[in-house]
């Protein structure tokens, strides 16, 4: 439900805040004060076309907000809402804004978040049915059609089954033609060449590390020798050497010890230190050579690490995840390798989930037949009342034959996602013409009639909250004004309403009452908005009918609005409007 609408800088607007509420909103006033003004608001915040006219003169920028109450109750809003990011607040608030610059751009936001224009237009749309000048006319789209028609009929459930079948048979399908395009064939191909190559290549994890530190020795090999042999000769060469001064030193020490025995402990320490410089010394000797005879061990190394980089490069930044990768395609290549067996599957999954659909198609199709012939003896009915006499309401539902489509009893048809059906509202304003769409026969009063008798024929399959009707009066007086008045007002028991009209007879229905007023004000024209009551609203419809100042006027005012409160029930405002009609006189 909309429950605040504010507007500033909008052509003659200079700003307006209007609070709304459950049940009829009447809104009445003079040509040209505006009250067209208040539904290109609505537009632009239902995602309508923004134009830099818009923007009133000296401005840089027009505003439009909208304080809306969310249906807790409406699984797809809320899904649609959750899917989209946007958070609602614990009250389920949403507010919906529109600004235009000077220049033409606009911006739309969502809770303040910044989104696309296109977003708010589906959110608005969920949130209300605007029926102006074929503005924003859900009534004239053929998917809000089939919507209509299948809620009308309570198919809402099929449909969904439908549709579940549907995309589970589109997933197969995509799975089945990867297997037959040559795509799985030739991924198979590269799993067999990659995993061939990585098994080939006999890795050990952490080998890359060995090797480039073995490499980095292999290429100091001479200096390694040259080394060697250097500390040998110094440990263990003849002549001076580490080696024959400790045992000098072992021969003075054990002299010594003769004389005195508590030197043995130092004799002890020189054996041992003669015993590690002499193996010291042939450990250094047999590391020469050793290093001597690797000498053709250089070529192979760097051969090994060219390996490892190049499969690293192909398959991983490490070793391991080489290592890693392999275990993967080998688990796809054994995947695919029984793709035969998995394409007899799926032919066979698609088989019976397009037997499946076909059938839930066909006998959706049949239900909604069955719908619309309901729907439309109902609203043709809503039209009658609401003096159309030539007009007749229709749907028509077509199916497309094709090779590739959906099997049915009667041949396979194109489908979409609710089916093989395409609904078609289709009406006629004059006797001896055809039913045509609607988009092609109505003018913008007849298609706001031709809505509201939808609407009151589905007043309980619909569920957007807040309706709109502009020019729902154009061309119709007298009774079927009254009729008019009363259908909207027994449509708003259960939703929000929003009615702009010209007449008294429409006017008197709404539970609330709004009068647009232009003034001038330093030389320019301003809209302002007036919420009636008692006598203001008593006045206003006797200007309506023709004149405040005639008393016939004002007691035809005031028996307009007894007549509404008896066709309601109960009008709180008539007694007191009863005191003051009498003050005037």
């Amino acid at each position: 439900m909309l429950a605040e609408l504010y507007v500033k800088n909008l052509a003659v607007i200079e700003e307006l805040r209007i609070p709304l509420e459950p049940g009829l909103t009447v809104l009445s006033g003079e040509e040209g004060a505006g009250k067209s003004l208040l539904v290109d608001a609505l537009c632009l915040l239902l995602g309508g076309r923004a134009s830099a006219n818009l923007v009133r003169t000296g401005a840089s920028s027009a505003v439009v907000e909208g304080i809306f109450w969310a249906p807790q109750d409406d699984t797809g809003l809320a899904a649609f809402l959750r899917e989209a990011g946007i958070e609602l607040d614990d009250d389920s608030t949403l507010i919906l804004a529109r600004e235009v610059q000077e220049h033409g751009r606009s911006t739309a936001r969502v809770n303040g978040r910044a989104v696309p224009v296109s977003l708010l237009r589906e959110l608005g749309h969920r949130l209300m049915d605007l029926n102006s000048q074929m503005e924003h006319l859900s009534l004239l789209n053929p998917q809000r059609q089939l919507d209509l028609l299948d809620g009308s009929g309570g198919l809402l459930e099929d449909r969904a089954r439908l549709a579940s079948v549907l995309a589970e048979l589109r997933e197969k399908g995509r799975d089945l033609a990867a297997l037959t395009d040559g795509t799985a064939q030739r991924q198979q191909e590269l799993l067999e060449y990659q995993v061939a190559e990585i098994e080939g290549a006999s890795l050990q994890a952490g080998e890359d590390e060995a090797l480039q530190q073995e490499w980095h020795i292999l290429q100091r090999t001479k200096a390694l020798k040259e080394g060697c042999h250097s500390a040998y000769a110094v440990l263990y060469a003849d002549g001076v050497s580490a080696s024959s001064l400790v045992h000098q030193a072992i021969k003075a020490v054990r002299g010594m010890v003769l004389i005195d025995p508590t030197l043995h402990a130092h004799l002890e320490t020189l054996n041992s230190a003669a015993a590690e410089l002499e193996e010291a010394a042939r450990d250094l000797r047999s590391y020469a050579e050793s290093v001597e005879s690797r000498a053709g061990r250089l070529d192979l190394v760097e051969e090994r690490l060219e390996l490892l980089r190049r499969l690293k490069s192909k398959y991983g930044p490490t070793l391991e995840n080489v290592i890693a990768y392999q275990r993967k395609a080998s688990e796809e290549l054994e995947t695919l390798q029984n793709q035969e067996e998995r394409r007899c599957y799926l032919e066979e999954k698609l088989r019976r989930l397009e037997e499946e659909a076909g059938r839930l198609a066909e006998d959706l199709s049949g239900a909604r037949s069955e719908a619309a012939g309901s729907l439309t003896e109902r609203v043709n009915r809503e039209l009658a009342d609401l003096g159309m006499p030539w007009a007749r309401f229709g749907i028509a539902l077509s199916q497309d034959e094709r090779g590739e489509g959906l099997p049915t009893s009667k041949g396979r048809y194109f489908y979409h996602q609710f089916g093989i059906d395409r609904a078609s509202f289709l009406g006629v304003t004059n006797p001896g013409e055809p039913l045509k769409p609607l988009a092609e026969i109505a003018s913008g009063g007849e298609t706001c009639r031709f809505m509201l008798a939808v609407k009151t024929a589905l007043s309980r399959a619909d569920a957007v909250p807040t309706l709109v009707f502009d020019e729902i009066d154009m061309g119709i007086g007298g009774r079927n004004a009254h009729v008019v008045g009363r259908k909207l007002a027994a449509l708003a028991r259960d939703r929000q309403v929003i009615c702009i009209t010209h007449l008294a007879q429409i006017a008197c229905y709404g539970r609330n009452h709004y009068a647009v007023r232009k003034d001038v004000s330093s030389g320019r024209a301003v809209s302002r908005i007036e919420q009636l009551g008692g006598t203001a609203r008593v006045e206003e419809l006797a200007a309506m009918l023709g004149s405040p100042a005639d008393r016939t006027m004002l007691e035809s005012a005031q028996e307009l609005l007894r007549r509404a409160a008896e066709g309601e029930g109960t009008n709180p405002q008539i007694s007191q409007i009863n005191s003051q009609i009498t003050q005037i006189y």
